[in-house]
């Protein structure tokens, strides 16, 4: 049902138009009517209507103003004009801003209805257009949101072999999944290895830090190529060049391309803090791409002494002999022994060793990762140590992290004598590690302290350090320190004028209410209270003194 507004000054216009048409016949419910341009604005701010029939001649604004000012709006309203004049000003100027027609009056009622009924009918189309552009946005929409999904659910099938890779099965997953590739197209895959991030990051950061890299990736290594940056189920980055034979992108050369990824490294390095390795495989039809996405898979899982490098599939070195890692007897002794400098001096030898051995792979890192482990735990628990109070970290043993490269593992290797013998040497000078801690703490309780700050100079694990000074002072390292400053406090509320803000501050608690709080902990009451107290009770000492120093006269 439509909704019809009626405007001309004259009444008896208005209900001629009203009595001549039936309007029940065009599906109009609702007839609204006004008698200047005013009224018809107001009616038409608060009430959707369909098809307007206007005079042009009104005292105040006239029609083709009514008109303008509802183009101005935005109204989609359907006009057709009324008037006595066949003035040709009047309808060209209708026809500039729209209106559906422009009828002399006086009108021919069945001329009026067929004209509302085609305004009516191009509401209609208007409609019906409207709703499909509509319907067509959000299926594009819905499906430029999941586009990116449905394009790496189909790489991932194929390097999983979920699809089978035959010629037919390829050509109905690439329908089913949109996308714009053939069965002959060509590929060539690139392995963005992650080797290790500048700083620790946690789960949140990585995953930004690793859409920051596939962009960068796309900008740099696609450009205005065909292909696609991804991710697959692993966390494995892979960039995808497609070769439809439709370009210039055959003429793309390998230099090209190392020069490409040489730069994107550094780039990474610079920016984004990463350090990586890429890994070129070779130009495959799509029912090879699985074989060659193992190939690279494979080929980075064995790398493990090439860093920040462009390497190619095709240059793979020739296997040879299965690489021998030394006997950890000696090393067994010298951690009992807490011989950390002659540890360090074997693992630097063992290393640059395992460097010019083009035989070591990644089964070589967790060989002797799961070894020296073996070595640690035992000589652990000969000391009668639980593993748990020497490695309070969740990412000391993280066998991914240390055994991504022989780099890394070096590292993590350094890391784990450091930990081990710094532990055995202090078990006999536990007190005297909390002695010195509590003497850097009373002589810098107006710095800022941090549990780091202790641990190094202490030279332990800030974990171990926290739980050895709870255990031998009965607080913790935070709840000690706060003790401390607040006895540092009252002696400075007692012995200066300072202000009590101040005092605060000297502490580096900007927050007066949050020392306030602190303060009454350990003493009762608030800083203010706590001076006023001891002014009273000084003021009372020294009345008392006053006093007994008189004498009465007959004594002297």
């Amino acid at each position: 049902m439509y909704k019809i507004l009626l405007v001309d000054d004259e009444w008896f216009a208005i209900e001629g138009l009203k009595s001549g048409v039936d309007w029940h016949s065009l599906h109009i419910s609702e007839i609204y009517e006004a008698h200047n341009a005013e009224q018809a604005q107001e009616i038409l701010i608060r009430t959707q209507i369909d098809v307007m029939i206007c005079d042009i001649e009104m005292p105040g604004s006239n029609g083709i103003e009514l008109m303008e000012w509802v183009k101005e709006q935005n109204l989609a309203v359907e006009t057709i004009f009324l008037t006595c004049h066949a003035d040709f000003k009047y309808a060209q100027r209708a026809i500039h801003l729209g209106s559906l027609d422009y009828l002399l009056k006086p009108v021919d009622y069945d001329e009026l209805k067929e004209t509302v009924h085609h305004a009516l009918e191009k509401i209609i189309i208007a409609q019906e257009t409207k709703d499909r552009n509509e319907a067509y946005l959000k299926v594009y929409s819905q499906w430029e949101t999941k586009k990116i999904l449905l394009y790496e659910r189909f790489w991932q099938d194929l390097f999983w072999q979920r699809i089978i890779p035959t010629k037919d099965n390829i050509e109905k997953a690439l329908s089913s999944n949109l996308m714009p590739l053939s069965p002959s197209t060509r590929i060539l895959p690139i392995l963005m290895g992650i080797e290790q991030w500048g700083k620790p990051l946690s789960t949140r950061e990585e995953e930004i830090m690793a859409f920051a890299l596939r962009n960068a990736a796309e900008e740099m290594l696609l450009g205005q190529l065909s292909g696609q940056v991804l991710q697959d189920g692993n966390g494995v980055h892979f960039v995808l060049l497609f070769d439809d034979q439709t370009s210039d992108k055959r003429a793309l050369t390998f230099d090209q391309i190392k020069k490409s990824c040489t730069q994107y490294i550094e780039a990474c390095s610079k920016y984004l803090y990463c350090s990586l390795t890429c890994y070129i495989g070779e130009w495959v039809n799509l029912s090879e791409l699985s074989r060659m996405y193992n190939a690279l898979i494979q080929m980075e899982h064995n790398n493990v002494t090439m860093s920040q490098a462009v390497l190619f599939f095709k240059e793979q070195p020739k296997e040879s002999r299965e690489t021998q890692l030394p006997a950890l007897f000696e090393w067994s002794e010298l951690l009992e022994q807490a011989n950390r400098e002659e540890l360090m001096e074997l693992s630097s030898q063992m290393f640059e060793q395992l460097r010019g051995d083009v035989g070591i792979t990644g089964e070589t890192l967790n060989t002797f990762y799961h070894a020296l482990l073996q070595t640690v735990y035992y000589v652990l628990h000969k000391r009668g140590i639980s593993a748990q109070t020497v490695f309070s970290g969740r990412n000391e043993l993280d066998q991914l992290s240390a055994t991504k490269s022989l780099q890394q593992l070096q590292q993590w290797t350094q890391q784990i004598i450091h930990t081990v013998t710094v532990h055995l040497s202090l078990l006999d000078t536990e007190y005297s590690v909390v002695d010195k801690v509590k003497r850097y703490i009373g002589d810098h309780l107006l710095d800022e302290i941090s549990r780091e700050d202790l641990a190094s100079i202490a030279h332990i694990n800030s974990a171990y350090l926290s739980r050895l000074f709870k255990k031998e002072v009965g607080l913790s390292l935070t709840d000690y320190i706060q003790q401390e400053r607040m006895k540092k406090a009252s002696d400075m509320l007692i012995q200066s004028d300072e202000t009590i803000s101040n005092i605060a501050k000297a502490f580096h608690y900007t927050n007066f209410s949050h020392f306030s709080k602190l303060f009454r902990k350990y003493y009762g009451m608030n800083p203010q209270a706590y001076r006023r107290q001891i002014m009273i009770t000084r003021a009372s000492q020294t009345t008392k003194t006053d006093n007994h120093d008189i004498r009465p006269s007959a004594e002297l």
